[in-house]
Order: C-alpha cells, then structure tokens, then sequence
C-alpha cells in the first residue's frame, strides 16, 4: 500500500512539474518572439528535466537556462529546421519527378535519411541539456550516438513518438503537457542507459 502510495505521489509531482515547464516553454517561446525563442525555451525544458533527475535544477532555473541556452539552441534548431527543410523538398521533388528504375532507390535512401534524422533531433536536445558545447559539436555528437548506438536511438524515437501518438488520440493532453512530457520520457530513457555521465555539469 505504501508503494502504491508512493508511486501516485510521484506521479503527482511529475504530472504538476511537466505542467509548470509547459506554461514557462508557452511563456518564453513568446518572449523570444516564438522565432527567438522557441529553441531556447526547448533547451530549457530539457534542461530543468535534467536537472529534476539530478537534484539540481528545478522550473525557477527556466529563465537562466533560456538565457544561458539562447545562441546554441538557436543555432542547433535552425540547423535541423534547414535538414528537414531540405529532406521535405527533396521528397517532394521525388514524388513528382519521374526517374524511373533508380526511384525506389531514392525513396529508400530518403526514408533511412528520414528515419536517421528523427533519431538526431530526438536525441540532439537531451545531449544539449547534459554536454557544455557549441552547437555543432552537440550536431555531431547525436549523429555519433545514432550511428553508434542505434538501438538506443531509435528507441528514444520510439517513447517520445508513444507521447505524440497519445497526443493525438488525446488533444487535450497538449495544451496541458505540450513537449515537456516527450522532453521527460525521452531524457528518462537515455538516462536509463547510463550513456550520459553524471559527472558533466549542463551546458
């Protein structure tokens, strides 16, 4: 009984801190203008997430770490907002353009390209919260991990996509969690693979 307790007070706590990191990413995406600000305020999210397994940061350290995160969330949003950009293009381009045999080839490549870059901007966010680097760095720091632990990748791609499918069987969770619940999950799970040294202090 007392476990039961204990999991629903944890629970609890969890659902009430996703809620307060929902509101302060809404708050801060419109204090940078959205265009400004939505890539700190997502770095931030997956910040305080990290700090909440570690004991060291709580929801009031939001605007420090939007502040801190600014110029590096920035760049490293725009860099995959650009990939996919251009992947979403070069889908098009295929689907209207006839090349024949090589075709499938391409529309194969394309959907490894697509699946591979997921896992990249998945998992981008949690390395940003836990390495102190540029934005390149943490740019080919997730394409290392994807490519050296695809499993664990893909299954970070996996639990935050469960969320996404919830979300959509379930509008009203959005505005109520919006992406600090896939923040949560995702960083939980990585955790869970002891891949990220305690040691290392945010970025």
């Amino acid at each position: 009984m007392k476990r039961v307790i204990t999991w629903h007070t944890r629970a609890g706590e969890v659902g009430l801190l996703l809620l307060k990191l929902h509101l302060l990413w809404v708050v801060w995406s419109l204090a940078g203008g959205i265009v400004l600000g939505v890539f700190p305020a997502t770095a931030a999210v997956y910040g305080v997430v990290r700090g909440e397994f570690l004991r060291s940061s709580t929801p009031r350290e939001f605007r420090r770490l939007w502040r801190q995160e600014f110029r590096t969330a920035n760049v490293v949003g725009y860099v995959f907002a650009t990939a996919w950009a251009v992947l979403l293009m070069e889908r098009r381009l295929l689907e209207t353009l006839d090349l024949g045999v090589v075709e499938p080839l391409l529309g194969a490549a394309l959907w490894l390209m697509t699946l591979f870059l997921s896992c990249m901007t998945v998992n981008v966010w949690v390395l940003a919260a836990h390495f102190a680097e540029g934005p390149f760095a943490l740019v080919r720091r997730s394409a290392v991990l994807v490519l050296a632990r695809p499993l664990q990748a893909l299954v970070t791609l996996l639990v935050a996509g469960v969320v996404l499918c919830a979300y959509y069987l379930v509008p009203g969770l959005v505005p109520v969690f919006g992406i600090a619940a896939p923040a949560f999950v995702s960083f939980a799970y990585v955790w869970s693979t002891a891949v990220l040294p305690v040691r290392l202090e945010p970025s």
